[in-house]
């Protein structure tokens, strides 16, 4: 017997696109008790370190190449210096500004109970989240997603960044090499070498056609 459990009406592990359904549902019923597990920031991978991010980075890159054609317009201007670490600054404040409103929502939420940690299923219907048990009969993953390693040999002795960590950065590298032909891949390469750095993109034929592999 388990003691101390709390009993939900729904668990969400996972606290972006998910809360599109919880807010559904509260809507539907706001008598309704949530549990939203999250071990990393709120908001989901769009926000945390995916598409939002990447698209403020874009902006920057925009307004370089922006500059770059006013000659043909008649406007003779250039650009001078770049500012990176500014430009991943800002980048990270309006996302922290983002995660920290979400944050407080679901802390002042009278539905919601937030809880920032891993959450292990440990019987049926109960998982195990910090040192609190808790129970419901919905329970819906919605766990986000993480960058594939390919498997090169010897990447792991010259060390790499993904998609995640290359947010994090603060020098502009000299030059980069971004293994992949996708979106993810065509809008890093566009923001680092219109912000000064040598790319090389390499495409992947394996990854492509597991990426389109049809299900069965």
């Amino acid at each position: 017997m388990v003691f101390g459990m709390n009993e939900y009406d729904l668990i969400v592990i996972g606290s972006g696109s998910a809360m599109t359904i919880v807010d559904a549902m509260i809507q539907e019923d706001p008598c309704m008790k949530v549990a939203v597990i999250d071990k990393d920031d709120p908001g989901g991978i769009c926000l945390t370190r995916g598409c939002i991010p990447s698209k403020i980075l874009l902006y920057p890159s925009e307004l370089v190449r922006t500059i770059e054609r006013a000659g043909e317009f008649g406007i003779d201007v250039e650009v001078k210096k770049i500012d990176f670490e500014k430009v991943m600054e800002r980048m990270r404040a309006l996302i922290y500004t983002e995660i920290n409103m979400i944050r407080e929502g679901f802390s002042n939420s009278k539905n919601i109970d937030y809880y920032p940690a891993i959450a292990e299923f440990i019987a049926p219907y109960t998982l195990k989240v910090g040192d609190d048990t808790i129970t419901s009969k919905m329970i819906i993953l919605c766990t986000g997603s993480k960058p594939m390693i390919p498997a090169i040999r010897g990447l792991e002795k010259v060390g790499y960044h993904t998609s995640d960590t290359i947010l994090r950065i603060n020098r502009l590298p000299e030059s980069i090499a971004i293994i992949g032909g996708g979106y993810i891949a065509a809008e890093y390469g566009h923001f680092f070498s219109t912000i000064g750095s040598k790319v090389t993109v390499i495409g992947s034929t394996i990854m492509n056609s597991l990426s389109s592999k049809p299900c069965s």
